[in-house]
């Protein structure tokens, strides 16, 4: 009786294409039929279902999209850390893993794209294999290549992941390693924050690791599918899903677009001097550019409102410190169409030091870093065919708790404001 009673509630359970239940309608008279005890399960679910109906018209739907690398994932533990109990042991168990695949297979990368550039002439040095320890260090890492350091299940010795550790360790402080790590970003695609993981290999690779909060957070995570979470920002209830990022991942969106009061759009700044892990031929932020403006001019999201962040504003200082002009990305010769960066000396913003004066350097540097920051602004803003619409911007670093949650204060404001407006209230 009381399955009977289950099925005559369900089939009248109407599912938005979100997967939130909407709403519940009884099915005439079959109550009539219902002992007192089944009587009152069937109030309580249509009880239940209608607080959920509830709450899901007060909860604030938000799609955090972006290419592969830019960030999204990062954001996404950020909030857990800021608006839930924060991270979990498996969120450290699972970034204990992926740094060391990730360690494992992007010095194997550098390796092989060392000796490749050295062919091109590009970088001035190759690892010299005729040195012993260098070859025994090469074929240690090579040897767990295909190895997933899975904990508890992992089959690799204590021993053995110190003498990994020690040999990822030689390889990443030879001149040559260095010099293609430095140069090579351009031409092949790496782990971003790998830097920070190869300078404490040992550590990693020590069998009692156990990742930080911050390590957590630096460590690249390739997000499959989708994502959710429900966070409660202030007092408004927010789901956020995260979706991957990669070019096999992006059909998985469209599930995805029904009901979103905000598209979260996550840009990496450095992108402009990166490739695609999944096409090394093709720049990175050509292809978020691309990324962006199919998404903001699909029919889904005309009401939608659309936020940018224009997110690892640390690693963007660094390459424009370095010297590391925009026309590497936004150039003719790069196959970008316009707006074009001027990548000669005739231009006054690509930074170039100004040795002699300390205090003249850092307002020269704020100069050309805000008009490069404008730059890559306005070439977002100009993909939405609609130019009417607005286009809130931000510029983040993901791994700046304090900055994030700053943020995140404009984005409540952003979707609570779009409700209201939906209503007729704003």
């Amino acid at each position: 009786v009381v399955i009977n009673s289950w099925i005559i509630v369900v089939r009248y359970i109407h599912i938005d294409p979100m997967g939130t239940c909407l709403a519940a309608k009884s099915a005439p008279d079959s109550s009539d039929k219902l002992s007192n005890k089944d009587q009152s399960a069937h109030r309580q679910i249509q009880d239940t279902l209608l607080v959920d109906e509830e709450k899901a018209k007060r909860e604030k739907k938000i799609l955090l999209l972006g290419s592969g690398s830019s960030g999204k994932s990062t954001i996404f533990r950020q909030l857990k850390c800021l608006y839930k109990s924060g991270l979990e042991a498996l969120d450290h168990d699972e970034a204990r893993q992926r740094n060391r695949q990730n360690m494992v297979k992007d010095m194997l990368k550098l390796l092989l794209n060392s000796e490749r550039l050295h062919e091109k002439r590009l970088v001035s040095q190759s690892v010299d294999v005729k040195d012993s320890t260098i070859l025994a260090a090469i074929h240690c890492v090579s040897e767990f290549r295909e190895e997933q350091f899975e904990i508890p299940d992992s089959r690799v010795e204590d021993q053995d992941l110190l003498r990994l550790g020690t040999a990822i360790d030689k390889l990443w402080r030879l001149p040559a390693i260095q010099e293609t790590f430095a140069k090579g970003r351009s031409y092949f695609a790496i782990s971003e924050n790998i830097e920070f993981f190869f300078n404490k290999a040992t550590e990693v690779f020590h069998p009692n690791y156990t990742p930080s909060e911050k390590e957590v957070l630096l460590s690249r995570c390739m997000t499959t599918g989708v994502i959710d979470g429900r966070f409660n920002m202030n007092g408004t209830d927010f789901l956020i899903y995260d979706a991957g990022g990669q070019h096999s991942e992006r059909r998985k969106w469209i599930v995805n677009f029904s009901g979103v009061t905000a598209i979260l759009f996550v840009a990496a700044l450095n992108h402009y001097n990166r490739v695609l892990f999944e096409n090394e031929t093709k720049n990175a932020m050509h292809d978020s550019v691309e990324l962006f403006k199919e998404v903001i001019n699909m029919r889904f999201f005309k009401a939608t409102e659309i936020i940018l962040f224009l997110n690892k504003k640390d690693l963007f200082i660094k390459l424009l410190q370095e010297g590391v002009y925009l026309s590497l990305c936004f150039d003719a010769s790069q196959g970008w169409i316009e707006p074009m960066w001027d990548g000669t000396d005739a231009n006054p913003y690509n930074y170039r030091p100004i040795t002699e004066d300390k205090d003249q350097d850092a307002i020269h540097f704020d100069q050309c870093y805000n008009h490069a920051i404008d730059f890559i602004s306005a070439v977002y803003q100009k993909q939405a065919l609609n130019q009417a619409k607005r286009i809130y911007v931000h510029v983040t670093d993901a791994t700046d708790r304090d900055l994030i949650e700053n943020v995140f204060w404009d984005v409540q404001d952003i979707a609570i404001r779009a409700n209201l407006r939906r209503g007729g209230l704003f």
